[in-house]
């Protein structure tokens, strides 16, 4: 069966890994021309890195993540909720 994913980032990638350890070959599309860092930073939930992890990336992972300090969630007037 073909597999098509289109878009590159961070969701489409990790589909594509994971089609790919469910046996499929997936191709991927993207529009970029280069695959690179654009300087921002994604929050992954504690769900998200789990299926990271399940796919082998977990070391990747930790060798370049930020674990956050505090967390706290404010309303659109900037006042803490």
């Amino acid at each position: 069966m073909r597999v098509t994913v289109v878009g590159g980032g961070i969701a489409g990638l990790t589909c594509a890994l994971g089609l790919h350890a469910a046996g499929f070959a997936p191709r991927v599309y993207e529009a970029a021309r280069k695959v690179e860092a654009v300087g921002v930073g994604i929050n992954l939930l504690p769900h998200a890195v789990r299926e990271l992890a399940e796919l082998g990336l977990d070391g990747g992972l930790a060798s370049v993540a930020l674990p956050p300090d505090r967390l706290s969630y404010r309303d659109r007037a900037g006042r803490t909720v």
